[in-house]
Protein backbone atom coordinates (compact mmCIF):
# COMPACT_ATOMS: atom_id res chain seq x y z
CA UNK A 1 0.00 0.00 0.00
CA UNK A 2 2.99 2.44 0.86
CA UNK A 3 4.75 1.75 -2.05
CA UNK A 4 1.80 2.37 -4.71
CA UNK A 5 1.05 5.66 -2.55
CA UNK A 6 4.57 6.72 -3.39
CA UNK A 7 4.24 5.66 -7.03
CA UNK A 8 0.79 7.50 -7.42
CA UNK A 9 2.13 11.42 -5.87
CA UNK A 10 5.91 10.43 -8.28
CA UNK A 11 3.15 9.93 -11.33
CA UNK A 12 1.53 13.10 -10.91
CA UNK A 13 0.59 14.99 -13.92
CA UNK A 14 4.18 16.61 -15.06
CA UNK A 15 2.72 20.01 -16.40
CA UNK A 16 1.53 20.44 -12.87
CA UNK A 17 3.12 23.55 -11.62
CA UNK A 18 3.08 24.63 -7.17
CA UNK A 19 4.45 27.40 -6.14
CA UNK A 20 4.72 27.93 -2.76
CA UNK A 21 7.70 30.36 0.17
CA UNK A 22 9.00 30.07 3.27
CA UNK A 23 10.23 32.67 5.68
CA UNK A 24 12.07 31.51 9.30
CA UNK A 25 12.86 32.65 12.72
CA UNK A 26 9.54 35.10 13.64
CA UNK A 27 11.44 38.38 12.98
CA UNK A 28 9.36 41.67 13.35
CA UNK A 29 10.56 42.73 9.55
CA UNK A 30 8.07 39.39 8.61
CA UNK A 31 5.27 41.74 8.62
CA UNK A 32 6.80 43.77 5.98
CA UNK A 33 7.54 40.73 3.78
CA UNK A 34 4.07 39.70 4.28
CA UNK A 35 2.77 43.20 3.22
CA UNK A 36 4.81 42.25 -0.23
CA UNK A 37 3.41 38.72 -0.73
CA UNK A 38 -0.27 40.22 0.42
CA UNK A 39 0.49 42.64 -2.78
CA UNK A 40 1.26 39.88 -5.07
CA UNK A 41 -1.23 37.98 -4.15
CA UNK A 42 1.54 34.99 -3.16
CA UNK A 43 0.84 32.30 -0.32
CA UNK A 44 3.59 31.38 2.26
CA UNK A 45 4.64 30.17 5.26
CA UNK A 46 6.05 31.97 8.08
CA UNK A 47 8.40 29.45 10.71
CA UNK A 48 8.38 31.24 14.06
CA UNK A 49 10.51 30.02 16.94
CA UNK A 50 8.66 32.28 20.02
CA UNK A 51 11.37 32.47 22.05
CA UNK A 52 13.76 32.83 19.71
CA UNK A 53 17.48 33.15 21.34
CA UNK A 54 19.58 34.58 18.11
CA UNK A 55 17.06 37.37 18.15
CA UNK A 56 16.92 40.17 20.71
CA UNK A 57 12.83 40.33 22.62
CA UNK A 58 12.31 43.62 20.62
CA UNK A 59 13.29 41.67 17.47
CA UNK A 60 10.74 38.90 17.71
CA UNK A 61 7.38 38.96 16.14
CA UNK A 62 4.95 40.25 19.15
CA UNK A 63 1.58 38.06 19.71
CA UNK A 64 -0.73 40.31 18.23
CA UNK A 65 1.67 40.22 15.17
CA UNK A 66 1.06 36.58 14.57
CA UNK A 67 -2.38 36.98 14.85
CA UNK A 68 -2.52 39.05 12.36
CA UNK A 69 -0.10 37.04 10.19
CA UNK A 70 -1.89 33.61 11.25
CA UNK A 71 -5.05 35.51 9.45
CA UNK A 72 -3.99 35.49 5.97
CA UNK A 73 -0.90 33.11 6.47
CA UNK A 74 -0.15 29.76 7.75
CA UNK A 75 2.21 29.81 10.56
CA UNK A 76 4.70 27.04 11.05
CA UNK A 77 6.82 25.28 13.57
CA UNK A 78 10.69 26.47 14.34
CA UNK A 79 11.24 24.75 18.03
CA UNK A 80 11.07 27.21 20.58
CA UNK A 81 13.97 29.09 21.23
CA UNK A 82 15.23 27.99 17.44
CA UNK A 83 17.98 25.76 19.02
CA UNK A 84 19.63 23.10 16.43
CA UNK A 85 17.93 19.75 17.19
CA UNK A 86 21.58 18.44 16.29
CA UNK A 87 22.96 19.70 19.60
CA UNK A 88 20.08 18.24 21.90
CA UNK A 89 19.08 14.71 23.28
CA UNK A 90 16.10 13.35 21.47
CA UNK A 91 13.88 14.45 25.06
CA UNK A 92 15.43 17.82 24.77
CA UNK A 93 14.48 17.82 20.79
CA UNK A 94 11.17 16.59 21.66
CA UNK A 95 10.43 19.72 24.13
CA UNK A 96 11.32 22.15 21.99
CA UNK A 97 9.48 21.15 19.00
CA UNK A 98 6.31 20.45 21.18
CA UNK A 99 6.68 23.60 22.99
CA UNK A 100 6.97 25.96 20.17
CA UNK A 101 4.18 24.28 18.62
CA UNK A 102 2.12 24.60 21.84
CA UNK A 103 3.12 28.18 21.95
CA UNK A 104 2.22 29.19 19.06
CA UNK A 105 -1.09 27.51 18.95
CA UNK A 106 -2.20 29.20 22.19
CA UNK A 107 -1.54 32.38 20.60
CA UNK A 108 -3.21 31.94 16.95
CA UNK A 109 -5.85 29.76 18.07
CA UNK A 110 -5.16 27.51 14.86
CA UNK A 111 -3.43 23.83 14.87
CA UNK A 112 0.22 23.94 13.28
CA UNK A 113 0.49 21.46 10.12
CA UNK A 114 4.13 22.77 9.13
CA UNK A 115 8.03 22.28 10.83
CA UNK A 116 11.20 23.85 9.92
CA UNK A 117 13.94 22.26 10.98
CA UNK A 118 16.18 25.39 12.52
CA UNK A 119 19.55 25.87 10.72
CA UNK A 120 18.40 23.14 8.42
CA UNK A 121 19.89 20.65 10.69
CA UNK A 122 18.39 17.61 11.69
CA UNK A 123 19.15 13.55 12.00
CA UNK A 124 17.27 10.43 10.71
CA UNK A 125 15.36 10.44 14.03
CA UNK A 126 14.25 13.96 14.02
CA UNK A 127 11.49 13.59 11.21
CA UNK A 128 9.91 10.50 13.38
CA UNK A 129 9.75 13.04 16.08
CA UNK A 130 7.94 15.63 14.23
CA UNK A 131 5.16 13.92 13.27
CA UNK A 132 4.63 12.34 16.39
CA UNK A 133 4.36 15.94 17.79
CA UNK A 134 1.53 16.32 15.51
CA UNK A 135 3.13 17.99 12.15
CA UNK A 136 1.73 16.99 9.09
CA UNK A 137 5.14 18.14 7.25
CA UNK A 138 8.82 19.13 7.80
CA UNK A 139 10.77 21.50 5.71
CA UNK A 140 14.82 21.28 5.21
CA UNK A 141 17.19 23.80 4.09
CA UNK A 142 18.31 21.62 0.57
CA UNK A 143 17.80 24.00 -2.53
CA UNK A 144 17.38 23.36 -6.12
CA UNK A 145 15.02 20.74 -5.62
CA UNK A 146 12.25 21.01 -7.87
CA UNK A 147 10.55 17.72 -7.46
CA UNK A 148 7.83 16.04 -4.83
CA UNK A 149 9.92 15.78 -1.58
CA UNK A 150 9.09 13.11 1.57
CA UNK A 151 6.68 14.63 3.73
CA UNK A 152 8.98 14.68 6.77
CA UNK A 153 12.12 16.38 4.18
CA UNK A 154 10.15 18.89 2.10
CA UNK A 155 12.77 20.56 0.42
CA UNK A 156 13.14 24.06 -1.17
CA UNK A 157 14.27 25.61 -4.79
CA UNK A 158 16.13 29.25 -4.23
CA UNK A 159 17.18 30.30 -0.76
CA UNK A 160 16.46 34.10 -0.67
CA UNK A 161 20.66 34.91 -1.09
CA UNK A 162 23.62 34.41 -2.65
CA UNK A 163 25.53 31.49 -1.94
CA UNK A 164 28.99 31.16 -2.69
CA UNK A 165 28.54 27.17 -3.52
CA UNK A 166 25.68 27.75 -6.47
CA UNK A 167 28.08 28.47 -8.90
CA UNK A 168 28.09 24.85 -10.14
CA UNK A 169 24.52 25.41 -10.25
CA UNK A 170 24.16 28.29 -12.31
CA UNK A 171 26.54 26.88 -14.68
CA UNK A 172 24.56 24.30 -15.06
CA UNK A 173 21.00 26.02 -15.63
CA UNK A 174 23.25 28.13 -17.49
CA UNK A 175 23.83 25.46 -19.90
CA UNK A 176 27.41 25.90 -19.97
CA UNK A 177 26.48 29.54 -20.68
CA UNK A 178 29.61 30.87 -18.75
CA UNK A 179 28.37 34.93 -19.07
CA UNK A 180 24.92 33.66 -18.38
CA UNK A 181 26.16 31.68 -15.20
CA UNK A 182 28.02 34.37 -14.09
CA UNK A 183 25.16 36.55 -14.04
CA UNK A 184 22.93 33.86 -11.89
CA UNK A 185 25.78 33.63 -9.79
CA UNK A 186 25.60 36.99 -8.61
CA UNK A 187 22.38 37.86 -8.47
CA UNK A 188 20.43 35.14 -6.58
CA UNK A 189 17.29 37.13 -8.14
CA UNK A 190 18.02 35.97 -11.60
CA UNK A 191 19.13 32.69 -10.30
CA UNK A 192 14.84 32.55 -8.76
CA UNK A 193 12.95 33.84 -12.11
CA UNK A 194 15.41 31.00 -14.18
CA UNK A 195 14.70 28.16 -11.86
CA UNK A 196 10.97 29.39 -12.10
CA UNK A 197 10.99 29.40 -15.70
CA UNK A 198 12.69 25.78 -15.55
CA UNK A 199 9.62 24.54 -13.95
CA UNK A 200 7.01 26.44 -15.87
CA UNK A 201 8.98 24.36 -18.67
CA UNK A 202 8.99 21.23 -16.89
CA UNK A 203 6.15 21.10 -14.16
CA UNK A 204 6.83 20.41 -10.58
CA UNK A 205 7.51 22.70 -7.11
CA UNK A 206 9.20 25.96 -6.73
CA UNK A 207 9.89 27.07 -3.49
CA UNK A 208 11.36 30.45 -2.51
CA UNK A 209 12.26 31.17 1.12
CA UNK A 210 14.10 32.94 3.31
CA UNK A 211 14.59 35.06 6.08
CA UNK A 212 13.02 38.47 6.48
CA UNK A 213 16.03 39.92 8.67
CA UNK A 214 18.69 38.57 6.28
CA UNK A 215 17.39 40.57 3.01
CA UNK A 216 17.07 44.01 4.85
CA UNK A 217 20.44 43.07 5.84
CA UNK A 218 22.05 42.67 2.36
CA UNK A 219 19.61 45.50 1.25
CA UNK A 220 17.71 43.22 -1.38
CA UNK A 221 14.05 44.33 -0.67
CA UNK A 222 14.20 45.11 -4.89
CA UNK A 223 15.24 41.74 -5.62
CA UNK A 224 12.66 39.80 -3.72
CA UNK A 225 10.05 42.20 -4.89
CA UNK A 226 11.58 41.10 -8.45
CA UNK A 227 11.12 37.94 -8.05
CA UNK A 228 7.68 37.81 -6.22
CA UNK A 229 6.61 40.40 -9.35
CA UNK A 230 7.89 37.76 -11.92
CA UNK A 231 6.42 34.42 -10.23
CA UNK A 232 3.20 35.81 -9.15
CA UNK A 233 -0.56 35.62 -11.31
CA UNK A 234 0.75 33.20 -13.67
CA UNK A 235 -2.35 30.95 -15.18
CA UNK A 236 -2.44 27.42 -14.42
CA UNK A 237 0.01 27.42 -11.56
CA UNK A 238 -1.11 26.61 -7.61
CA UNK A 239 -0.09 28.79 -5.52
CA UNK A 240 -0.09 27.39 -1.81
CA UNK A 241 1.29 27.45 1.29
CA UNK A 242 3.79 24.68 2.61
CA UNK A 243 1.37 22.85 4.50
CA UNK A 244 -0.63 22.17 0.79
CA UNK A 245 2.33 20.83 -0.94
CA UNK A 246 2.10 17.38 -2.70
CA UNK A 247 4.26 15.22 -0.71
CA UNK A 248 5.65 11.39 -0.57
CA UNK A 249 4.24 10.14 2.35
CA UNK A 250 6.57 8.71 4.02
Amino acid sequence: MQKRRERAERSREPWEVFVTTSWDDGHILDRKLSGLLEDYELRGTFYVAPRNIELPPQERLRNPDLQALARHFEIGGHTLTHLRLTTLSDAAARKEIVEGKDSLEQVIGLPLRSFCYPGGEYRHRHPAIVREAGFDLARTARREVTGVSPRYETHTTVHAYRHLVDGPAALRLAGGNLPKARQMFWNWDVFAMTMFDQVLTSGGIFHLWGHSWEIEQNSDWERLERVLSYIANRPDVKYVDNGELPAISR
